[in-house]
């Protein structure tokens, strides 16, 4: 894969650039991610694991390492968010093995399936004024996304947690989708740096998670990445939002 030290300043990847990497000239290795964390786990590369026989969840949970490997986006990006939210990623560690050791490894609890999803396909939306998330959980994209459009960054913020999330934003498609939990957060939320704002929602998001909020099927939202205002150079005119075959209506029960 082709390193890539210009996309960390460009939305949404500017919420990893405290981490460093547009200074890097070629692939960071798993030394230098170990230099930038303050983990209990450490990143190992996949390579030095052929011998390995446990599941990837337990290598974490049991040898306090991260199976990562080189040169490789996805990976990478993992990695990114264990930095920027290190107490939720060991607490979904530590969930998955709680259904493993009860219930084994296959077939996979529903719990483990949207602990997963949102692992991949994760976004934190923060906000002060529940009026945004009420509005994405209802599908009016319009009224979210346009009405009050100028509430985001102000009010409402969507933070990647899902790292998948940030591969696929690497190029765009029309259903690039993520799933959303929404954290209340202060007004001193908004005028912090991009390293106190993944400090402050790891905090808030892991009470939700220790509340095992990802026991609820109804717990994620989906959220189209693309309509994200700031997230889609190309068009965010209104009438890109009247696409139902991406921003699609919500289900009439």
């Amino acid at each position: 894969m082709q390193w890539f030290s210009h996309i960390w300043q460009s939305v949404p990847f500017h919420q990893l650039s405290h981490l460093g990497f547009e200074h890097l000239d070629d692939w960071p290795d798993c030394e230098y991610l170990n230099t930038l964390s303050g983990l209990s786990q450490r990143f190992v590369a996949q390579d030095d694991l052929n011998d390995e026989t446990d599941y990837y969840e337990q290598i974490i949970f049991k040898r306090h390492i991260i199976p990562t490997r080189m040169q490789n986006w996805h990976d990478l990006f993992n990695a990114c968010i264990w930095l920027n939210f290190p107490r939720c990623k060991a607490e979904l560690n530590r969930q998955h093995m709680e259904d493993i050791d009860q219930y084994g490894l296959h077939p996979r609890t529903a719990r483990r399936n949207r602990i997963t999803h949102f692992d991949e396909c994760g976004v934190v939306l923060a906000y002060s004024d529940k009026q945004i998330p009420v509005l994405l959980r209802q599908h009016q994209w319009q009224a979210a996304f346009v009405q009050h459009r100028q509430q985001w960054g102000q009010q409402a913020e969507a933070v990647v947690f899902g790292h998948a999330n940030y591969e696929m934003l690497l190029k765009p498609f029309i259903g690039l989708t993520g799933k959303f939990l929404a954290v209340k957060v202060n007004n001193d939320y908004w005028s912090a740096s991009w390293q106190q704002k993944c400090e402050i929602l790891d905090r808030a998001l892991l009470q939700l998670l220790e509340r095992n909020i990802l026991a609820d099927k109804d717990s994620l939202s989906p959220l189209p990445l693309l309509g994200i205002p700031g997230w889609y150079k190309q068009n965010q005119q209104a009438e890109f939002y009247q696409n139902q075959n991406y921003f699609m209506p919500k289900r009439s029960l």
